[in-house]
């Protein structure tokens, strides 16, 4: 009787842990309509100085996003530039209204129309792109280092997106010499 009360014991343990695994940590959008595909790409797609790359957030063919990992020439130690640029009227999410750096998010961050998005006013076609910089950082001498962009020595934070009436997230880890993007949502 004891070994049996012991194997019920058990069994609840391990199918209320089920019900913990399977929690969405991911960001959440607006009214949580899922009009989105999630994408984990494997291996990362890895953006390096010599290798940039593009991401196609709603199936088009179009690339919206591209990474660019950049040097700076200083006449201390090198710096890099982190950046993306869009296109085709994406927005992406800044940290606050005027300031033209991306927001790093975390998990179950809420995705919605009334938050700080860049404008896409300067984008008169679709032609046009957006530049933004997720981090920066260069000595100019020994006590004059800049850092600028909130994407400076980060591990699984997410760079919102909003394309049209939808949203959308990617993930990324993100150092001085290399940014990896883990996931992303492509738009349905």
């Amino acid at each position: 009787m004891k070994t049996v009360r012991i194997l019920i014991v058990i069994s609840i343990l391990f199918s209320c842990r089920h019900e913990i695994d399977n929690v969405d940590y991911t960001v959440i959008i607006g009214e949580n309509s899922r009009h989105y595909i999630i994408v984990k790409p494997n291996p990362v797609i890895l953006i390096t100085n010599s290798h940039q790359d593009s991401i196609d957030l709603n199936a088009d063919g179009i690339f919206e996003i591209r990474f660019k990992i950049s040097s700076i020439p200083t006449s201390a130690v090198p710096g890099s530039k982190t950046e993306i640029t869009t296109q085709n009227n994406l927005q992406i999410l800044l940290s606050k209204k005027g300031f033209e750096d991306p927001d790093t998010l975390n998990f179950r961050s809420n995705l919605k129309a009334d938050l700080h998005w860049s404008t896409d006013e300067t984008q008169l076609t679709e032609d046009i792109s957006n530049l933004f910089t997720l981090r920066s950082y260069a000595c100019y001498t020994i006590n004059h280092c800049l850092t600028t962009g909130n994407f400076d020595h980060v591990l699984d934070k997410y760079i919102g997106y909003k394309l049209g009436e939808k949203f959308g997230w990617i993930l990324v880890d993100s150092n001085s010499s290399e940014l990896k993007v883990k996931e992303f949502t492509v738009l349905k």
